[in-house]
């Protein structure tokens, strides 16, 4: 028997309907002959916690630590165990298994921990699938690899799950142990990139706390030549100016700005060059989250899901989890069936697709430049918009935009340096005049067309859309001069979008040199595919709070920060771990030897802690002084008037109150308590029940095939009423 084991039902449902499996079985489908196709639920199998290896790792102690197993061991996940015996008994069955997760370290791991288990040692095809649309899956079924080809896969998964492993379970336990010795009573949590990560949004806002202004004069003039008049900004002399080229030196300037009004000057340059800006890359994830999140500002975790779904549910974009924004050069084929695809999928976009040459070469197709995802693109697929979220479809819509602007002509613009020259000061101005739109016609109504990294601080030069024509040596006169002083801006706060990018390009942040080239030349700090959770995960476990766009580190991520050893929260140890796993994902490295290394440094490490242990809890030490301002919140019981604590349960954080008498629990809402008289109040445009008329309220209803748990109305007046109505989904209609 051939199976084929998919990551998820929707992703076998795809699969069998291209290869025309249509029966039903226990948790499987088949052709009722030599064909069956099963899934998982992503990892049936979790990693066996402390306590399971052995009795005495129940009781969070230092005595305990460091934990290393000897022997790695994973168990089958409760909620997952039925599952998981389908897929044991097929594959004792099995001839030949072609693995169809999504192809990338996880994916391999998905499939390959199973076979392990059940100790299968037949044949392994691997199916590198890159979309869901039957398209896809024909080119994917048509170009099968051998699995050992993608066995190094499997073991860079495993060496980043163990490694990520021995610092969660050792490290976490160790600090929250020793916190809890000075009074703090919270669970720390430590991990290979989240601590980096914490560490580096507390670098910011400490840069911005110590941050002491300091000021800088700016001096602009107008200037009249024969055919008009312009704006220039002052280029002060390095001896008055900071390393920015900002005066700051008041009296001088003063003394500019009062000396060259009405003086005579000449146009000592006068240069104008045709330019030209080709179409933004198509997205990877990250870039398409830094775009989002300062577009519409959702978060890396809505996009990660929204386009997730886009993939699975919608079929309507290419895979997401990507680290690249270009393309194969075998996918041009694929070009008029895509636009095709787009316009069948939505008659607003003709006009846009009418404007594109499929003929066109754009920079996106570049072999040598494709890993092993390519860019984020639509599929040539019809696809039904309506069924789409509104996050959705902002997303799809923005995906297929830089998709079609492959195949406009480039942004052509006249840019015009000037520099003036009076007496001795120089000033400059610039011009950019558009002369063809090209691809920018994509983005009419878009004021970001690419996505960009960190707010630009620095001041602007004085740039206008036009300038007068003028020559070179024409003279001109200095009619007015406007001083204003400044004070220089500490850096902003980091936003979700600024954050991807920092992570993304962490080099830039890392002090110690031999990293920094490290960095550059890896992922940077986590995977596209990772990020956003540990952004979110960071919020869950009281690090970062949200307010509005910005990210800012809590009082409990500057304690622990400021106790952990270098090692731990730099980014430089994440860097060296990346480059070794990417070495054994393409073959080159060794997992065992680098999980002896890691398991003997952390080892080290622990024992060293422990032996200091005294000296770090001790009255006034570090973490007593760290940990002094870092108390958890408390709120008053709606119910007694007790204490309540925020709890983190199975199911996410809830409040409970500490009174004895009481121990009431209310559902956490953002941080805070939610009152259960407020929570049962209906919003003011609730639909209205269609039992009993009267308002609903929205609930979550339960997780069904391993999906996320969906949105309903339901009646206010349950359980004396059970009317419910379907959410409907809110999605913007695209505009040309």
């Amino acid at each position: 028997m051939e199976l084929y084991l998919c990551e998820k039902p929707s992703q076998a449902k795809d699969l069998a309907a291209v290869m025309g499996v249509t029966k039903r079985g226990e948790g499987c489908l088949h052709d009722g002959n030599n064909r069956t196709i099963t899934w998982a639920y992503g990892h049936l199998l979790e990693m066996f916690m402390p306590e399971d290896y052995d009795e005495r790792y129940k009781s969070w102690s230092l005595d305990t630590l460091p934990i290393a197993p000897e022997s790695w061991k994973q168990k089958v996940r409760e909620s997952s165990f039925k599952q998981y015996r389908v897929i044991e008994s097929l594959l004792k069955k099995a001839s030949t298994v072609f693995i169809a997760t999504d192809f990338d370290r996880e994916g391999e791991a998905i499939a390959r921990s199973l076979m392990d288990r059940v100790r299968y040692s037949g044949p392994v095809k691997r199916i590198c699938l890159t979309a869901l649309d039957e398209s896809s899956i024909r080119k994917a079924l048509s170009n099968i690899r051998d699995g050992k080809d993608t066995m190094p896969l499997y073991y860079a998964a495993l060496a980043r799950q163990r490694a990520d492993w021995l610092i969660g379970m050792n490290v976490s336990r160790l600090y929250t142990v020793l916190a809890r010795q000075v009074g703090f009573d919270q669970t720390l949590h430590v991990g290979r990139v989240i601590t980096p990560t914490v560490a580096l949004v507390c670098q910011r806002d400490n840069e911005i706390e110590n941050f002491k202004p300091s000021p800088f004069w700016t001096l602009t003039v107008g200037v009249s030549v024969q055919n008009g008049q312009f704006k220039a900004h002052w280029i002060s002399p390095e001896e008055c100016s900071d390393d920015q080229g900002r005066c700051i030196n008041k009296a001088y300037a003063e003394q500019v700005a009062a000396q060259v009004k009405g003086m005579q000057a000449v146009i000592s340059k006068s240069e104008t060059k045709a330019g030209k800006e080709s179409a933004p890359l198509p997205f990877d994830l990250t870039s398409l989250q830094q775009y989002a999140s300062k577009r519409w500002g959702y978060t890396a975790q809505q996009v990660l899901d929204a386009t997730q779904s886009l993939y699975e549910t919608h079929k309507a974009t290419t895979y997401p989890r990507t680290d690249c924004r270009y393309l194969p050069e075998s996918q041009r084929q694929e070009i008029p069936d895509i636009l095709q695809a787009l316009i069948l999928s939505d008659q607003s976009v003709s006009g846009l697709v009418a404007g594109a040459d499929s003929n066109r070469t754009s920079r996106a197709f570049n072999d040598k430049k494709v890993t092993a995802h390519h860019a984020i693109v639509p599929t040539p697929a019809k696809t039904n918009i309506s069924a789409m979220s509104e996050v959705e479809f902002n997303l799809y819509d923005a995906i297929r935009r830089f998709y079609i602007a492959q195949f406009y002509s480039a942004f052509e613009f006249n840019r015009t340096d000037i520099e003036v020259k009076s007496g001795n000061h120089l000033f400059t101005a610039t011009g950019k005049v558009p002369v063809k739109q090209g691809w920018k016609v994509l983005f009419n109504s878009d004021n970001e067309s690419s996505p960009v990294g960190d707010d630009e601080q620095d001041e602007p030069a004085v740039e206008q859309d036009t300038l007068p024509s003028m020559n070179q040596g024409e003279p001109a006169l200095i009619r007015s001069s406007t001083l204003e002083d400044k004070m220089t801006r500490p850096p902003a706060h980091f936003t979700e979008a600024s954050l991807l990018s920092a992570m993304e390009n962490i080099a830039r942040f890392v002090t110690e040199q031999k990293f920094r080239q490290i960095l550059k030349d890896t992922a940077g700090l986590g995977t596209p595919a990772t990020r956003a959770g540990i952004i979110q995960g960071a919020v869950e476990k009281g690090y970062f709070k949200r307010q509005k766009k910005l990210l800012t580190a809590t009082e409990k991520a500057h304690a622990l920060v400021a106790v952990l050893p270098p090692a731990i929260k730099s980014p430089g140890m994440t860097a060296a771990w990346e480059q070794e796993l990417e070495k054994i994902a393409t073959g080159s490295g060794n997992m065992t030897l680098f999980m002896r290394q890691i398991s003997q440094w952390i080892c080290t490490l622990v024992e060293q802690l422990k032996g200091n242990a005294t000296g770090l809890t001790q009255e006034n030490g570090p973490l007593a002084t760290a940990f002094s301002g870092a108390k958890p919140p408390v709120h008053d019981c709606f119910t007694c008037g007790g204490m309540m604590k925020r709890i983190r349960g199975s199911k996410g954080f809830f409040w409970g109150c500490q009174n004895d008498a009481c121990k009431k629990t209310f559902r956490d809402s953002r941080g805070k308590p939610l009152d259960p008289d407020k929570a049962n109040t209906p919003p003011k445009n609730a639909p209205k029940c269609p039992e009993c008329d009267s308002p609903m309220l929205k609930r979550k209803g339960k997780p069904k095939d391993g999906k996320k748990a969906s949105s309903f109305w339901g009646c206010s007046n349950y359980p004396d009423c059970k009317g419910t109505k379907p959410v409907k989904p809110k999605r913007k209609q695209a505009t040309e």
